[in-house]
């Protein structure tokens, strides 16, 4: 190789040695390039869960699913229950719900049910939202359940539905028995299905105080952040000598509404305080960012061989719209699209299909089911038969242009 030669050759290695640092140094798509996710805030609390409640993302978790008490968290399940019966047109608010003895005698956190006094299920259901009653609870349970036993049976096939794994319910108030247990995340999933199902109840649970008899009982909330935590409305406290100091939370802010879990915190003041930077780190750091509007066609379809529509548009039921550290690109997300195994016809509109999710670098952050926006019937012998053949004559052309 002469001199000249040698020249180019140095010149040449250099410029693609200086290429490949320039395209190794490049974000590939779906990489987080320059996203830092936030760090966590430190709590007190040994089980904690921050989620979105749009979509259920998980911001952050902390001993999300270890077992623990739930103490009058329970009442957002019968608060579920009451409002059902009330959309199903089984009970009405202007109902008179009749105070029985088992619920004078329940004990607790009450507002003091005397069997002779009146109150309607719109009342009953203010002295749990509020004050945390145990009695009215009862009273509740006894009125839209038939019994505090059926009504309890009510509750854990309806965790059972909503898919809370780690939950069973003795009893409708969250007294506690050992047999009466739940987890963070469950409380986080039921927290979600109540508020976005009933958003009637958030109008109950921001009220901090009211009164009753005759301006004499002044039914106080037990949720001391109301009014203290920009746009708080809920949820729930719970506290009991075995469960610690519990707190389901919900706030909104610039559109964004965030669901909180605390509990086992060793006090009121820990339970303020947990919530509060649960509730900050993901308001402070998170936004959404918009990819699909429910009911607009995902770019990708679902195949469905043996249909009269072979691929099948596709859409979630909820905005695709993760919260990501501010400053993400859609292109630094990862998606993953999972059908349904051995998908086949006929499908309904509105089925679900399959599955899409999404990462930021390690992180996880939402999967969300896909469904069918138009049904899909059965193809018949004769189309499939001209399918079979014209996929077999394309099959065939595309293999004699690749041999080209």
């Amino acid at each position: 190789m002469g001199r000249i030669q040698r020249r180019w050759f140095v010149g040449f290695v250099a410029v693609v040695v200086f290429l490949a640092a320039v395209v190794a140094g490049m974000p590939m798509k779906g990489q987080a390039a320059g996203v830092v996710w936030p760090a966590p805030p430190h709590l007190t609390t040994p089980s904690a869960v921050l989620m979105d409640a749009a979509t259920g993302q998980i911001l952050y978790e902390k001993g999300a699913d270890d077992k623990r008490y739930p103490a009058s968290m329970t009442k957002m399940m019968t608060l579920y229950l009451t409002f059902e019966a009330i959309h199903d047109g089984k009970a009405h608010l202007d109902d008179i719900v009749p105070i029985s003895q088992n619920a004078y005698n329940t004990g607790g956190s009450e507002v003091y049910l005397d069997p002779r006094e009146k109150f309607t299920l719109k009342d009953m259901i203010t002295f749990v939202a509020v004050h945390s009653a145990n009695d009215a609870a009862v009273a509740i349970a006894e009125y839209v359940g038939g019994s505090v036993g059926q009504f309890v049976k009510r509750m854990n096939e309806k965790a059972q539905e909503l898919g809370l794994t780690h939950t069973h319910f003795v009893n409708p108030d969250g007294l506690h028995d050992p047999n009466h247990y739940t987890t963070a995340r469950d409380m986080a999933v039921l927290a979600r299905d109540l508020i976005t199902k009933y958003p009637e109840v958030l109008d109950y649970t921001k009220i901090h105080d009211m009164w009753i008899r005759n301006h004499t009982f002044d039914v106080s909330a037990t949720n001391n952040l109301l009014g203290k935590y920009p746009g708080m409305d809920g949820l729930k406290t719970g506290f009991t000598d075995q469960a610690g100091y519990c707190l389901t939370a919900t706030a909104q802010q610039g559109g964004v509404r965030l669901i909180s879990v605390i509990m086992k915190d060793p006090d009121d003041q820990s339970r303020q305080k947990d919530t509060t930077a649960l509730l900050d780190y993901g308001f402070k750091n998170f936004t959404p960012l918009p990819l699909l509007k429910p009911g607009d066609p995902l770019d990708v379809k679902a195949e469905v061989p043996d249909g009269v529509i072979e691929s099948l548009s596709v859409t979630t039921q909820v905005p695709l719209a993760p919260l990501v550290p501010e400053g993400t690109k859609a292109d630094a997300l990862v998606r993953t699209v999972e059908w349904t195994p051995g998908l086949k016809a006929p499908v309904a509109q509105g089925q679900q299909v399959g599955t899409v999710s999404y990462r930021l670098g390690d992180q996880q952050l939402l999967q969300l089911p896909l469904y069918a926006l138009e049904k899909d019937d059965k193809a018949g012998f004769i189309r499939m038969m001209f399918r079979g053949l014209i996929h077999f004559v394309t099959g065939a052309v595309e293999s004699v242009f690749k041999r080209l």
